[in-house]
């Protein structure tokens, strides 16, 4: 039988001879190719460059920063919070500092978190400066659902937006503890007490912890408030609650020694001096001790006078010497510290009237 040869055929007869669906697959096989050969890779999204170029960060507050960032692939997002926080009234210097504390806001949502966030503090009467500052003591509960109901709680006890930021720069728990099973619960027990709206506010201010610790140890402190001798109501009760919720009944055991040892005071007036001015049990035993000892001993004041005036064992003895002058007995003979120091308000003064006022006559009694 002879032999059948078939006439030569090109290139593209024989990739005729290949079934479409192969073709198809080649094709695209030699696309890719050919891409790959003709185009770079895309370098990695640098963290840290972009911290330091766009949001203007040191390079130690961007080689921390990126720690929180390291997820990042592109800049797409943080370009737009950049965008919004600027439209927001935001200066460079605040952004930076935002950025710098809260590094994870460059990974917001606007639409869905930073956008109705900002609005509704907006509508509540904050600043964008005041914004950008509560989003920085806030940090990462900034963003969260609950953050605006906390701060429209806060707001009617500080009674300005100005006074939370500050009380929120000393405990910046006021933005993140829970408010049904924490802080409502305690600032309904405190107005129980007899504590107004202020009071609370100013309680913050000196015992900033107090109100976000749990009901039980807010409980607690009411209770020793009490065993002070001060009633709930009264007008150093707020003083009394303060010191109680800074300090545990030990020191405050170890305190009371130190004024019964060194003035010699009776429970009675232990009790006095205390309700009359219940920080005093906040200061060291050291500086209660010094204190002490130099109204008894150096300016001659009997201890039944301090008890009554108490608040003068709180005054730092350094802030009250003046050079060259002496608490000398002689001078106090002569009755020019007791008749013109009667009232403890003189020590309130400031330090320059103070001397004019009460020491001057003892070095020069003609002037009296």
């Amino acid at each position: 039988m002879p032999l059948l040869f078939l006439p030569a055929a090109g290139p593209l007869a024989a990739v005729s001879l290949v079934p479409t669906r192969c073709r198809i697959r080649l094709n695209r096989v030699a696309a890719a190719t050919s891409a790959t050969a003709t185009t770079a890779p895309a370098p990695p999204f640098a963290v840290e460059d972009y911290l330091i170029t766009s949001c203007r960060l040191t390079p130690s507050q961007a080689a921390k920063a990126s720690k929180s960032l390291a997820h990042l692939k592109s800049a797409s997002n943080a370009d737009a919070v950049l965008v919004f926080l600027a439209d927001l009234g935001l200066s460079h210097k605040e952004v930076s500092a935002l950025v710098a504390s809260n590094p994870r806001v460059l990974c917001a949502r606007i639409d869905r978190s930073l956008a109705p966030i900002c609005a509704e503090l907006r509508a509540l009467g904050l600043s964008p400066s005041q914004i950008a500052r509560l989003a920085q003591i806030a940090n990462r509960y900034f963003l969260c659902r609950s953050f605006v109901s906390k701060v429209r709680f806060w707001l009617p006890l500080f009674g300005s937006s100005e006074r939370l930021l500050q009380a929120s720069d000393w405990n910046y728990w006021l933005l993140t503890s829970d408010l049904e099973k924490v802080v409502e619960p305690n600032v309904a027990f405190l107005k129980q007490c007899g504590l107004g709206a202020g009071d609370i506010a100013k309680l913050l201010v000196a015992a900033p912890r107090l109100v976000t610790m749990h009901p039980e140890y807010v409980q607690d402190a009411v209770r020793r408030a009490t065993q002070l001798g001060v009633a709930p109501g009264s007008q150093m009760f707020r003083h009394a609650l303060s010191t109680a919720g800074c300090i545990g009944q030990e020191k405050v055991d170890a305190k009371v020694a130190v004024l019964r040892e060194t003035l010699g005071w009776s429970e009675e007036e232990l009790g006095l001096a205390v309700s009359k001015a219940p920080r005093i049990l906040v200061a060291s035993e050291e500086r209660l001790r010094r204190n002490a000892e130099f109204l008894l001993n150096e300016v001659g004041l009997p201890p039944q006078y301090i008890a009554r005036r108490s608040v003068l064992l709180m005054y730092s003895l350094e802030r009250r010497r003046f050079p060259g002058t002496s608490w000398s007995r002689p001078s106090r003979r002569k009755g020019w510290l007791i008749r013109t120091g009667a009232s403890s308000t003189w020590w309130r003064r400031p330090k320059r009237s103070f001397w004019r006022n009460l020491l001057l006559p003892m070095k020069n009694p003609s002037l009296a």
